[in-house]
């Protein structure tokens, strides 16, 4: 596949790292959703705003060193 050669990955390793990021948007979104309409419900600080942001950085910064191999 051309995505997979462009980005210098296996399927297998393509697959984890795309659902480990959806994998914890997904559930930091839950948390922000359910904070939204019940603000008693704290969004905990693995899934909060500063620590997915974090995240993301290391994750774009991946994507693009993987790029360069």
């Amino acid at each position: 596949m051309k995505h997979l050669e462009e980005n210098n990955e296996t399927y297998l390793s393509h697959l984890k790292f795309a659902w480990t990021a959806a994998f914890h948007m997904i559930i930091s979104s839950c948390f922000f959703l359910a904070h939204g309409l019940v603000p008693l419900i704290p969004i905990p600080k693995l899934f909060n705003l500063g620590r997915m942001s974090q995240r993301m950085r290391k994750w774009d910064t991946y994507t693009q060193i993987r790029k360069l191999r």
